[in-house]
């Protein structure tokens, strides 16, 4: 298991404990069980990497935002042209 979590570590996974509702619960286990993933990490990584990689859904769950390239994982989190509200810049008004 130590060593499973080195190579996470190294290839950029970060860990992230997330409580699921019954129905995703129950669409995850489905996928799990079609899919013939090993567990519900497995099936979270693969549908968020599916969005990543679909522009209609990429669009559909994260609209115009989704578009923007992702930040490298050298980049500080909070790079120059992000501000401490999660990454929105304030819209100037006129």
């Amino acid at each position: 298991m130590r060593l499973k979590k080195e190579r996470e570590d190294n290839a950029g996974y970060r860990r992230s404990t997330v409580a699921l509702s019954p129905v995703a619960l129950a669409i995850a286990e489905r996928l799990q069980d079609r899919l013939g993933l090993g567990s519900r990490e497995a099936v979270i990584n693969a549908v968020f990497e599916r969005i990543d990689s679909d522009r209609y859904l990429k669009y559909e769950f994260l609209g115009p935002e989704g578009f923007r390239s992702p930040p490298s994982l050298a980049e500080p989190e909070a790079s120059n042209h992000e501000t401490a509200d999660h990454g929105h810049a304030a819209k100037a008004t006129s």
